[in-house]
Formats: C-alpha cells, structure tokens, sequence
C-alpha cells in the first residue's frame, strides 16, 4: 500500500472501528471521491452495513428512520461541497426527536477553503445550532470521534457532526491493506435517573392538593412499560396519535375534536371545569391546536415536566422539570405514591373528558358515513385494515392531522410522524429507513401527494427496495391543507400559490422503480390492498367541505 495513502487514512479507518465500537451497526453513505476512504472504511467493516443513496437529502432521512427503528446510532457518510447541506433537514429533524445520528462529511484541507478549489465551502460547524456538537476530525485529533461519539449517545441522544479533512492520496492499492487498529470502549453514562426524596415529597403534596389531574403525553417513541406503568394511574391521560399511547385504557385521543369547545371565544360553564390544577407532561411536540390554544388559555394551577433534553414551555406554564426518563418517574409514581383516587372530584375530572371522547367519537363515526368519498374516510379504511403488530409511518401536513382526528385503536401498532420540525420532505424516505432496519414487521405510510413526489429519489436505493413497506399517497391534486386555513384560502386566485395545483399521478413512479401500483376512489377499492403504492384520489372541495363538518365550532389547522 502506498505509505503516504497509509498515512493519510489510517486514522479514518480506525475511526470506523470507533464506531463499531460504539454500536454503530448500519451506515448510510453517499458517492463522492473526497469521501474514498470514508466509504472504503465502512464497506469494509464486518461488523456494519453500508447502504449507498445517490441523494443526500434522502440518504440523510433513511438513516433517521434506521436510527429511530434500531434504537442504534447511525452513521451518514457524504463527500465535500454542497453535499453536505443537503444532511441539514434530516440532522434537524434527529436533534428535535433526540436521535443520534452520527454525521461525517469529508472535507478539502483547511489550507483550500475559500481558494475557488472544486466542491469546496465552509463545512466547519455547519449544522451547529442543530447537533449535540461540531468536531474536527484528522490525524492530529483522533480523540474526539470517541467524545463525539460518546456525547451522540450521553443523556437524551442527539446528532453530531466530524468534519473530515482528507489529503490525496486516499485510494488503497488493495481491500486487502485496510486494517482496524484501534479499540475504543464507550463511557459510561452519567444518568442515573434517580429521583430525590425532597421532589417525591413535593410531587405528592402537589398531586394530593390537585382535584383535577390531567398527564399529557407528546410525541414519543413505542414503549409497552410506560403504557403498562399509566395504566395503572387513576388519572386522565392525553395522547395525539404520535404519543404511541393508544395502548392506555381510556386514553384522551382526540384532543382537537373535545377542546375545541372550550376555546376562548366558545366559553362555557365547562371550560374552567376542564381546566387542570396540575398537568404533568412527558414527551415533545403535540399536535392538537385546539388543546395547546386551551391550555395557554386556562394554564395549569402547576406544570411539571419529565424528561431528558431539551424541553419546551408551550402552554408558558412550565414550574418544574424533573430531568428523568417518564418511565423512571411513573414507575416511582406507581411504586410510592397513591395510583387510585376515592374523592369524587378527581374521578369526576377523569369521567367527564372519557365521557367527552366517546361523545366526539360517535360523532366523527356519524359524519363520516354520511360524507361522500373523502381522504378522512380513506385514511379510517387504511389503518382499519393495518395488520397486528404493523407500523404506521404519517406524512406531514393533512396525513398526520387525519389520522390524529380517528386515532389508532390497536396497541399494537407503532406510529411513527417526522414532528420534530414537522416538514413534509424526507417522509418517505425516513419511512424507507424504518422498513430497512426492521424487515420482519409491516410498515405502512400515509403521505400527501406533495411530499412523495417531493422525496421520491427516497425510493432509489443501491439497495433492494424493502419489500414490507406499503405506500399510500392521498391525491387531491395538490396541498389542500391550504384550502382550510383561514388565510391562504380567502385569497382568491392566489390561493393556487399555497396549494400548487397538479395533474401528477405515481404510475410512472411506481413502474420505475418496480413496485406494484394500484388506485382507488371509493372504500370499496382499499379493501384489500396490501403491497406497493397505493394512490388514493379524492376530491379537494370535498374533503375541504367534510373537514368543516368534522371540526365545527372553530377548529382550525395550521401549517
């Protein structure tokens, strides 16, 4: 092998091994020529898979859904120049879900920056507001790939980014000279999740002075032992879809529908009554804006917060974060602290919301038989006919608020929505990523018509297409979230400027890339339908007009 070549890969070759060493188990990487020995290093490895998308943007959201699937870090590999930014979306969406991302972008010597060298900009600290941390990564520094490393998977886990400078030469002669000399051992973390007495103290001197209890979960990951541990709590629980709480008995899943009688301007005798004295939240994002409206409306008496990571204050009521994992903090809940009520205040509190879901559920059952073919009864015929133990993958926009409006009803079924910046690219490509990493499941997504043909390139993988990943694209021909917004709606011709109307269908798509393609425009056409793309065409005014009957009294949706 060339010395110098030795010379100049050696370390990156031993930073592969690093993230072995770390779990790292798949890569995804991307073509280029400054990133060679990056991409020689992984394809190398035995104990990681590589997996080559020609598009970054789509190759940065696979490796999220990996990630978020395996529960693991995943690497993604890129060359120099613009290439790099095109990660930026997908490293956004991990550091607002937590997910450790480990993102290694080649780079030209620091002497050649700003020198009009070809695929040559600023890569230093390029995702930096978005990343857990920014490192430099060459032989003069080899000891921070294991503290970014360690940082990725230290507490709530987020990306990081190495900026890689390489020297030419950088091709070895032979596969055969590539060796992994280092070993790296990963820390040992410095969360031990326990809960001091002086908070168990307050916490139950709070919840027994609360009449009105209200446990709000946000967008989480799949966990079978929180749902088993809020089970057991004799207190009302609210969930959005993205919670994956579904499995709770007596779950408050249709938030946006229940509250939007009690917004500011539709007072009742029943607001103050629905409002909690103390709320206990878990998780991130929450989808219902009918509920975030009437929680910053009539806050909470107290607000406590669990989790690790960052934490938002949307309802500007937040008294105190407890930094735990909310299963550690249910678990002593459950274990210390009293789980049943026999005071006729509380249980009435968690009565009148569970009678208050049944009521919006036999309504929204009503309206929807008697609608014409709309995408809310499309969206209900589809996950009626998901599969036990199936994963459902939702689009952004309009996919996620419909199925939010029916809820999951099976507890076995993950749900899974790109909510941390809630943008529609990369959907179907994370979507991709999930099918990769777990191929003995069905997954299952529901996505718009623009945000598949936004990420199509999602489907075209150096890699064989997953074949447990069904597609359903909801066609009404263009963005018809902005026909239900007040704003863009009242705007006369403009409007055409937010909803982008179209002629486009995913035939072509379908055939291109090989997958079974079928259509429908009645429930009767989904029944049944189980593999490839299913496009489901629906008319806008019509699904615009039974969204208005569906959310009467002022429900609203934003983008």
């Amino acid at each position: 092998m060339n010395s110098v070549a030795l010379q100049n890969t050696q370390h990156i070759y031993d930073l592969v091994n690093c993230c072995a060493e770390f779990g790292v188990e798949k890569a995804v990487v991307c073509p280029g020529s400054r990133c060679a020995p990056l991409l020689i290093g992984f394809g190398n490895h035995p104990n990681i898979e590589t997996i080559s998308v020609v598009d970054e943007r789509s190759a940065g959201f696979i490796g999220l859904g990996l990630a978020q699937q395996s529960r693991k870090p995943v690497v993604l590999v890129c060359t120099s120049g613009t290439a790099a930014q095109n990660f930026a979306p997908a490293v956004t969406e991990a550091f607002y879900q937590h997910v450790p991302l480990i993102v290694l972008t080649a780079d030209r010597p620091p002497e050649w920056i700003d020198q009009w060298d070809g695929q040559t900009i600023r890569q230093k600290n390029l995702y930096m507001d978005h990343v857990k941390g920014s490192f430099v990564f060459d032989e003069n520094y080899v000891e921070v790939g294991k503290e970014a490393l360690a940082l990725a998977l230290d507490g709530a886990c987020g990306p990081v980014h190495l900026n890689v400078p390489i020297r030419e030469p950088f091709y070895p002669e032979s596969s055969e000279d590539i060796i992994f000399n280092a070993k790296a051992q990963r820390p040992q973390s410095n969360n031990d999740n326990n809960i001091g007495h002086a908070v168990w103290g307050e916490f139950e001197s709070v919840l027994n002075s609360s009449e009105k209890v209200m446990v709000l979960g946000g967008q989480l990951e799949p966990n079978d032992e929180l749902v088993k541990l809020l089970n057991q709590l004799d207190v009302a629980v609210v969930g959005d879809v993205i919670s994956n709480l579904h499995g709770v008995d007596g779950v408050i899943k249709s938030a946006d529908l229940l509250f939007k009688a009690f917004l500011p301007t539709k007072h009742t005798k029943d607001t103050e009554e629905f409002r909690p004295d103390l709320l206990v939240t878990f998780g991130r994002s929450v989808i219902s804006k009918n509920l975030k409206s009437f929680l910053r409306n009539y806050k909470p008496t107290i607000h406590w917060h669990i989790g690790l990571g960052m934490v938002g204050d949307p309802f500007q009521s937040l008294k105190k974060i407890v930094d735990v994992e909310p299963v550690e903090f249910f678990k002593n809940w459950v274990d210390h602290l009293p789980t049943k009520h026999t005071e006729d205040t509380k249980n009435n509190y968690k009565n009148k919301l569970s009678k208050a879901q049944l009521d919006v559920d036999g309504a929204l059952k009503s309206k929807l038989k008697a609608a014409e073919f709309n995408y809310f009864s499309a969206v209900q015929e589809v996950m009626n006919q998901l599969p036990e133990n199936s994963i459902l993958h939702l689009g952004n926009s309009m996919p996620v608020r419909i199925a939010n409006f029916i809820g999951v009803n099976d507890p076995t079924i993950d749900v899974w929505c790109n909510r941390g910046t809630s943008g529609i690219d990369g959907v179907v490509s994370t979507a991709v990523g999930h099918a990769l990493a777990e191929s003995n499941r069905k997954h299952t997504l529901i996505v718009g018509d623009l945000s598949f043909f936004y990420d199509r390139n999602g489907l075209w993988l150096n890699h064989k297409f997953p074949s447990n990943l069904q597609i359903v694209i909801l066609n009404d021909s263009g963005g018809g979230i902005f026909n239900m917004i007040p704003g863009p709606s009242s705007q006369g011709d403009l409007t055409n400027l937010f909803t982008t109307p179209h002629k486009r269908a995913a035939a072509l798509t379908a055939k291109e890339f090989g997958l079974d393609y079928g259509t429908a425009s009645s429930l009767g056409e989904i029944d049944g339908w189980k593999a490839g793309i299913l496009e489901i065409f629906t008319d806008m005014e019509i699904n615009t007009k039974v969204f208005k009957q569906i959310a009467a009294k002022g429900t609203e949706v934003t983008e």
